[in-house]
């Protein structure tokens, strides 16, 4: 259907964005001495210590009840429990989006090089070189390691610092450019939808693979939408939106725990043998109930933790 493909061809590898407005923040470290030390315990109090935390539902899920998931390897099923507890983490396995914390993490750690790089005078060559190379990797996410989602994605993180450097021209492109670029975005939508372009998904596990000789067109289309929504939200700075607000305030917190809603409404659609048509009114109900529990978990925490609530949830 039109709703579908506008979803999926629309919206699939959002997860750029988010990698993008990383790499862009990470922009606005611009200090002479660059604390490496204060600024990976940040990221270990407010990234991976909630990662940690919210993490152990889905751990004890997978050591008592789903005991036999596809990841689970003959290697990982003669762990001893502690160092089961110690692979999940390190591969975010245990959790579908989970992926994501120990590939950022690496990121982090890597943290110096593009501090350095981005004083360079080369800074906006080497970027065009390392994103172009980018173009070239597909596997990212639960169905690949940690090292193919790192490759996948230090080339949108490069680009994200690459554009916040430059934010005052990035963000205030002109209008014939922004719809050019807009124009650009949509072309590669329907031919990707119509079938002339083919964007390889990785949903299988398989033996490493980082780089391919095929072009991957959607990873380009999420970086022209990274441009394009920079420019949107720069242009609405000045018509606040208390939802977005608030989005934006629990984004992280809502990234943790929106899958345990997820998982809730599968379990129940199992567990009652319902069959629900997936339409745009079940989509917008789906969405509205995930993002709405998420935000009001957080909500809570919020509440009871006040400033603490980073080091809970994110948030």
């Amino acid at each position: 259907s039109i709703v579908h493909a506008v979803l999926y061809y629309g919206l699939d590898f959002s997860t750029i964005l988010f990698v993008f407005i990383s790499g862009f923040l990470f922009s606005y470290i611009n200090t002479e001495n660059f604390d490496y030390g204060r600024y990976m315990w940040k990221k270990f109090k407010h990234v991976i210590l909630p990662y940690m935390i919210v993490s152990i539902p889905a751990l004890l899920d997978k050591l008592l009840i789903e005991t036999d998931a596809v990841w689970m390897s003959d290697f990982y099923q003669h762990l001893s429990i502690p160092f089961k507890i110690l692979y999940m983490l390190a591969t975010g396995k245990h959790q579908g989006p989970f992926y994501f914390i120990p590939m950022i993490t690496v990121i982090f750690l890597l943290a110096p090089v593009f501090y350095f790089l981005q004083k360079s005078k080369w800074f906006t060559v080497i970027t065009a070189i390392v994103v172009f190379i980018g173009f070239f990797s597909f596997n990212y996410a639960y169905f690949a390691t940690v090292g193919e989602s790192v490759v996948y994605f230090i080339p949108v993180y490069l680009f994200g610092i690459w554009a916040g450097k430059n934010r005052d021209t990035v963000a205030t492109v002109n209008n014939s450019f922004l719809s050019f670029l807009i124009l650009i975005f949509f072309l590669l939508f329907f031919l990707e939808w119509a079938g002339y372009i083919e964007v390889y998904r990785l949903k299988e596990f398989r033996e490493p693979h980082y780089f391919d000789r095929v072009f991957n067109w959607a990873k380009l289309k999420m970086l022209i939408l990274a441009i394009v929504l920079t420019n949107v939200f720069y242009r609405l700075r000045y018509r606040p939106s208390t939802f977005l607000k608030h989005l934006g305030t629990y984004s992280f917190g809502i990234y943790f725990i929106h899958l345990y809603f997820i998982s809730l409404v599968e379990y129940t659609l199992r567990y009652f043998n319902l069959d629900i048509k997936q339409n745009l009114f079940f989509f917008v109900a789906y969405v509205t109930f995930v993002t709405g529990g998420a935000m009001t978990c957080v909500f809570i925490v919020k509440k009871v933790m006040k400033e603490n609530s980073r080091l809970i949830v994110g948030s």
